[in-house]
């Protein structure tokens, strides 16, 4: 599917699996300038063709109105809590989390022995939507915490794009500084003008 915005060039995508959390959350686009956005996940038939396009599900999967509620509940909550690796929470990230918690216990997990003898999580059911994403979230809790601290919300409000910061020191703020870090900067220097200027 062709979106019509794109990860800027200099930031990679995150390394597997974290790659598929991340187009995950980005099925969600703000568009800053407008304030519009556009939503991949707009209807069960998109959620399943974006899944089956991602491997998770086979063409004629079943999906309903129910199982497009939830995913959107997983993504948001991810979106909020990987806002938390920027300081770019918002006011209903709380709300976010608190329903992610919810829809976490609803979908079946398990720690089992991977390769190596090493302890992983991994979901209990082999397909559908609960195997989709029960591996999503298992992929994101079960990532080295490092590379995790990496994904991050951009924290420009407007736009909230899941980006990887592959920076050496991890300071990576926003998803694009020539759009994001510029829009950012130029509205904290209106903010200080006005209070300047307030204060006579």
């Amino acid at each position: 599917m062709d979106l019509p915005y794109e990860r800027p060039e200099d930031r990679p995508a995150a390394p597997a699996p974290l790659d598929r959390v991340q187009e995950f959350v980005n099925t969600r686009i703000n568009f800053r300038e407008t304030g519009d956005f556009r939503d991949e996940l707009s209807s069960p038939d998109a959620l399943r063709e974006w899944m089956n396009a991602q491997g998770f599900l086979q063409p004629r999967a079943r999906v309903d109105a129910d199982d497009l509620e939830r995913a959107i509940v997983v993504r948001e909550g991810l979106r909020a809590l990987l806002a938390r690796h920027n300081d770019a929470s918002e006011a209903d990230d709380g709300d976010a989390l608190r329903a992610l918690d919810e829809a976490a216990t609803t979908l079946p997990l398990r720690v089992r022995t991977a390769e190596g003898e090493e302890l992983a999580l991994r979901p209990v059911a082999q397909q559908g939507i609960e195997h989709a994403l029960a591996t999503l979230l298992a992929d994101t809790f079960t990532a080295r915490a490092g590379e995790l601290a990496r994904l991050k919300t951009c924290r420009d409000p407007a736009c909230r794009w899941v980006f990887y910061d592959s920076s050496k020191n991890r300071s990576g703020t926003w998803c694009a500084m020539g759009t994001c870090g510029a829009a950012s900067k130029k509205r904290h220097f209106t903010e200080r003008r006005r209070e300047k200027r307030r204060l006579g």
